[in-house]
């Protein structure tokens, strides 16, 4: 799956890089970089460059991490521990020091959307398409995929035999 992750990063990053989050991967890899428990209680929100002057000298820069509640107490006790992890996922010091915002994290909001179930022909349609792939996690994860952009297309009360046909 590395296309779809250089293309997620391609995409996102310059979006990433006017937040001030040059390294996007830092919030794409969050939970991959943190664990678990961390990625869910923080989120990373912005990350200062050091100056020119300081990077020669090798130092990060400072990563603006939103703490969810009582949580930022905690993650200043971990903050050594968590600049380490950074550092040692991106190969090279890119935090030299944590800023915590003791904040609400953001939520993401459900769709109210209401599924459409798919007709057995747009079903067909999909599962011809991904039979040609021989690695069965990546096939039942793209016949997910056509799922659901078959069901996006799809709006409540039409057919969904209407849907794209780029599945």
């Amino acid at each position: 799956m590395a296309p779809v992750a250089a293309a997620v990063a391609r995409v996102t990053g310059p979006l990433l890089k006017k937040r001030g989050l040059a390294e996007a991967r830092i919030v794409t890899d969050w939970r991959a970089i943190a664990g678990d428990l961390v990625a869910g209680r923080s989120a990373p929100e912005r990350l200062v460059r050091a100056r020119k002057s300081d990077r020669d000298g090798g130092a990060g820069g400072t990563l603006r991490l939103r703490v969810a509640g009582a949580w930022a107490l905690e993650f200043q006790h971990m903050a050594p521990e968590l600049i380490a992890r950074i550092n040692g996922y991106f190969g090279y010091p890119a935090v030299a020091r944590i800023q915590l915002v003791q904040a609400p994290l953001p939520t993401v909001q459900p769709r109210s959307r209401a599924m459409v179930p798919l007709t057995a022909e747009a079903e067909a349609r999909i599962a011809a398409r991904a039979a040609k792939i021989a690695d069965p996690e990546l096939r039942e994860r793209v016949i997910a995929l056509g799922r659901a952009l078959e069901q996006r297309s799809a709006r409540p009360g039409k057919a969904a035999t209407a849907a794209r046909k780029s599945v």
